[in-house]
């Protein structure tokens, strides 16, 4: 399948398996029908509930758009340059719902609409403000993007480009089981979008194990990959439950465990490192954390995760820091 992720372009960095969101209606979802600007008439949507509604009485895809622009320049740009801009509403809103969903700040939110929100980022794997997913309306993605300084037809058209390539890739997946071996599996490789990190795993999982079920002999040479992607998320999964009963022990064993297993190297290894140094640092383990974040960054210092390991690691470095000085006040 013709592959389809833009550079992304995030203002801020922020902190599952396939599924539907079946969110209920409620008193926000009645005032939904306002615009994104207050008092103005829009296509819009700004909660979950009313945007499938919409698409599936009108046998639409969604839009949904994870934006900050009370508080971001670059979302602030995206709504006012595209997202706004009649063109790009004329273009898109015919094949999709759109939905529009803000993130304050300060996080303060009623009760409800906070837990839909978190839902969603998380079911994504939203990263960063902002960030567009295209969904079926089962909640299934097949594209991500972000803003681009380009003009706002033109974005458009990227976006129907993508939904073209989707109905391409759901013909292809129903034409593929009428065969079987590595024709079928050719075929549902095909039909897997090229979504970042392992979401493609998260939603398309029962895709690729087909694939290396009619492809044991690996002529397609996409075992390897298919199969860490499927281990991260089981992996994923497991740690998920762990965390929250915080059982930091085991999360540690058992990302040691993923480690070695799947023979993980480069970026991959980066990730699971990081995890690693997270769970330490929350059993106050400082010299182990210290010495997992070293490890980390001499894998590739100049990567993402090679970043972020450099910053917890100068955090580490400056509470020590103030720790001793306050100790030396203390003393004198």
């Amino acid at each position: 399948m013709k592959s389809f992720y833009p550079i992304l372009v995030s203002a801020f960095v922020i902190s599952f398996p396939f599924f539907g969101l079946n969110a209920q209606e409620n008193s926000a979802a009645a005032s939904d029908s306002q615009s994104i600007e207050e008092g103005k008439s829009s296509p819009w949507h700004t909660s979950y509930a009313t945007a499938v509604t919409e698409a599936k009485v009108s046998g639409k895809k969604l839009f949904i758009v994870f934006t900050g622009k009370e508080w971001i320049d670059i979302c602030r740009a995206f709504d006012s340059d595209i997202l706004s801009q009649p063109v790009f509403i004329d273009l898109v809103s015919p094949q999709f719902a759109l939905l529009n969903l803000e993130y304050p700040k300060d996080n303060m939110l009623p009760r409800e609409e906070a837990a839909e929100k978190a839902l969603l980022k998380d079911a994504y794997r939203v990263r960063g403000f902002p960030t567009v997913v295209l969904t079926e309306v089962d909640g299934r993605p097949f594209g991500v993007n972000g803003f681009q300084p380009i003009p706002a037809e033109e974005y458009a058209k990227q976006i129907l480009e993508v939904d073209s390539i989707h109905d391409e890739a759901l013909a292809l997946r129903t034409e593929a089981m009428t065969f079987d071996g590595v024709q079928k599996a050719t075929r549902l490789s095909e039909s897997i979008p090229d979504l970042p990190g392992n979401l493609k795993a998260r939603y398309y999982i029962k895709e690729m194990e087909a694939v290396l079920e009619n492809d044991p002999e690996d002529v397609l040479k996409l075992k390897k990959e298919y199969s860490l992607l499927i281990a991260d998320v089981e992996y994923s999964k497991k740690m998920e439950l762990l965390a929250r009963s915080s059982q930091w022990a085991e999360m540690e064993a058992l990302t040691d465990q993923y480690i070695d297993a799947n023979n993980l190297e480069g970026g991959a290894l980066q990730a699971a490192l990081l995890n690693k140094a997270g769970v330490q640092g929350n059993q106050q383990m400082s010299e182990a954390q210290i010495e997992t974040l070293k490890r980390t960054i001499v894998i590739n210092a100049e990567s993402q995760q090679g970043a972020v390991a450099k910053q917890m690691l100068t955090e580490i470095e400056n509470k020590a820091a103030e720790a001793q000085e306050e100790d030396q006040k203390k003393t004198e």
